[in-house]
């Protein structure tokens, strides 16, 4: 009896404690993650993302519900938004400040472009032959048959090339010793030598059969060895437009030049046409610059608070106070206003299309994986600041930057999802290349050990960097987003200083062909790989059999507003407009993102 009266009790126990847990359970609010299921480092790819999972798929659904406000192509208007230098920037006082740096640069490119041109243009004419008719040769050199006054023939004949240079590549005598022909028409003969003590009259023109004096070596001679006037060089000690002699001095230390007699004539009497020009090398100047004149230089990863737009550039406040309810920034603390090019700068995509959802999984919990394993030190892991509280919404949302001008076609892409009851589920935009650069050498050293996901990753056609770049990839530039898709159940209609948007509240999920973030094959958009700097090679690629209908209506959201799909991830997207405003000067993710500055629109 006893027995009997214990045992009920037990039963009864226990299904009062499994009821309670039933209840307790069926109570708690639905968790809305995007996080992949806790796996095992074998589980397979059925494990990881089940067929039954998310809704389905209908075409032609709508919402009944207006679509949001288009405020200039985005659903809030920019000025309050926060914005993010993506390289160091300069500030300007006005946008005519930057104008005129832009300008002075320019002339000064000019300018060079033209002294350069006129001293290659003096070099090759200085490599000529000099014509056997007595015209005048540059700098003053006489052409003539008589050597100038005060320059012995000894001394003449000291600069004589030996042997003579050919007629492409002769360098000019010195400017105190010209040369009466030009050596390969004219060749000295070695039968009249010059009296050692009888100096040139002025008038006497030096005799044809002077020879050049064998005392005199070639390596003393004063005129260059001939070289190819494109390889010619010029002395460190020269002035750059003339490779002459600036002022008269005596004759080389040389066998010839001590044969010459002392008594010359002085260089003051010589013709004016003859005196070689006394010149003054000019002052090295530091050349403008594109930011000469700006109030500062940004560092990238500034944040900054847009005030308002006029054209390609915005005007911005730095380090501001900003209190609840207020749009005007506080000038009593400091702050900076100026004006910064925009098209360098990322936008905090949920200031200007709030509708979007956002998860920045990698801020709190990473969902990397590769074939459904768990990267050590990667997976689950917090990289970067992620959720804080944003005046301009009234509540906390994840901080998600891309470059300005790919949000404009995001907000094109969420109108058409939304159209259609969808919602663009939004996970990465702007990646540090630190986050970059650990998951890298995880997958790396995961592909070095583990045949599987070598297979999966790195053999041909593919490679590791197609799943996560060793460099700088696209997300670190500004113009890539990591993105899925949800269908929305409901929404609500809310305004911010009269400025309607639309915030969705329930939605699900859509099955994608795996988890966002699993680094493999397995989520090629593609069968090979195919360029991803073309605009349009992907729609001659072959689509992966792993495409679903929500992956592919994703895409068609995508490409549709001018985005190009990337062949290994079916969530990438880039913008390879917003790429060509930048190629000259991009971003190299040297900063984390870790607050806003967004204020009420005004």
């Amino acid at each position: 009896m006893k027995r009997s009266t214990a045992l009920f009790l037990a039963l009864l126990f226990l299904c009062t404690t499994s009821c309670a847990q039933r209840e307790q359970v069926e109570n708690l609010p639905p968790v809305k993650s995007t996080q992949s299921p806790q796996l095992g480092p074998d589980a397979s790819m059925a494990e990881l993302f089940p067929e039954d999972q998310g809704p389905t798929w209908e075409e032609g659904r709508t919402l009944d519900v207006a679509l949001p406000g288009d405020y200039n192509g985005l659903e809030l208007p920019i000025q309050g938004a926060t914005g993010y230098a993506s390289v160091q920037l300069p500030l300007w006082a006005a946008v005519e400040d930057a104008e005129a740096a832009a300008q002075a640069v320019a002339d000064w490119e000019a300018a060079e472009a033209a002294r350069l041109t006129e001293e290659q243009s003096t070099q090759a004419s200085a490599s000529l032959p000099l014509p056997s008719t007595a015209a005048p040769a540059p700098s003053g050199i006489s052409t003539g048959a008589a050597a100038a006054p005060g320059v012995t023939a000894g001394a003449a004949a000291a600069v004589l090339p030996s042997p003579a240079p050919s007629a492409s590549s002769a360098a000019p005598a010195a400017e105190e010793t010209p040369q009466t022909q030009p050596p390969e028409t004219a060749p000295v003969p070695e039968t009249a030598p010059v009296p050692e003590t009888a100096p040139v009259p002025e008038t006497a023109p030096v005799p044809e059969t002077t020879p050049v004096p064998e005392t005199t070596p070639a390596s003393e001679s004063r005129i260059p060895e001939a070289t190819p006037a494109s390889e010619s060089r010029i002395p460190e000690a020269t002035p750059p437009a003339s490779s002459f002699q600036t002022e008269p001095s005596a004759p080389a230390e040389s066998p010839a030049a001590e044969t010459a007699p002392a008594e010359t004539l002085p260089a003051e009497t010589l013709p004016a046409e003859t005196l070689p020009a006394e010149t003054t090398p000019p002052e090295e100047t530091a050349p403008p610059t594109l930011t000469d004149g700006a109030l500062t230089l940004l560092p990238s990863g500034t944040p900054f608070t847009v005030l308002r737009e006029e054209g390609e550039w915005w005007q911005i406040s730095v380090e501001a106070d900003y209190y609840a309810g207020e749009a005007q920034t506080d000038l009593r603390h400091g702050e900076l206003t100026g004006w910064v090019e925009h098209r360098y700068c990322l936008v905090n995509l949920p200031d200007v299309i709030p509708s979007i959802l956002y998860d920045a999984t990698n801020s709190y919990a990473s969902l990397f994986v590769t074939c459904g394993k768990s990267i050590p030190e990667v997976t689950g892991q917090a990289f970067y600041p992620g959720r804080t509280y944003n005046q301009r919404l009234g509540r906390e949302e994840f901080m998600m930057p891309v470059l300005y001008a790919m949000a404009f076609k995001l907000c094109q892409v969420q109108r058409a999802a939304l159209s259609e009851g969808n919602c663009l589920v939004l996970y990465e935009g702007y990646r540090p290349s630190q986050v970059q650069t650990k998951v890298y050498n995880a997958v790396a050293a995961m592909v070095r050990s583990d045949p599987e996901v070598k297979a999966s990753v790195a053999d041909p056609p593919w490679n590791i960097s197609w799943f996560i770049a060793g460099g700088y990839s696209n997300h670190q530039r500004g113009y890539a987003v990591d993105v899925s898709l949800a269908k929305v159940s409901n929404v609500e209609d809310l305004a911010v200083n009269g400025y309607r948007y639309l915030q969705v509240t329930e939605y699900e999920l859509y099955t994608m062909p795996t988890p966002i973030h699993e680094l493999s094959q397995a989520a090629a958009t593609f069968t090979v790989p195919v360029n991803s700097l073309s605009a349009t090679a992907w729609l001659t690629a072959e689509l992966s059999g792993s495409m679903n209908e929500p992956a592919l209506g994703l895409q068609r959201y995508c490409t549709e507003a001018g985005l190009t799909p990337l062949a290994s991830e079916w969530w990438h997207f880039n913008d390879l407009d917003a790429h060509s405003l930048i190629v000259n000067n991009q971003g190299r993710g040297d900063f984390l993102i870790s607050s806003i500055r967004s204020v009420i629109p005004v």
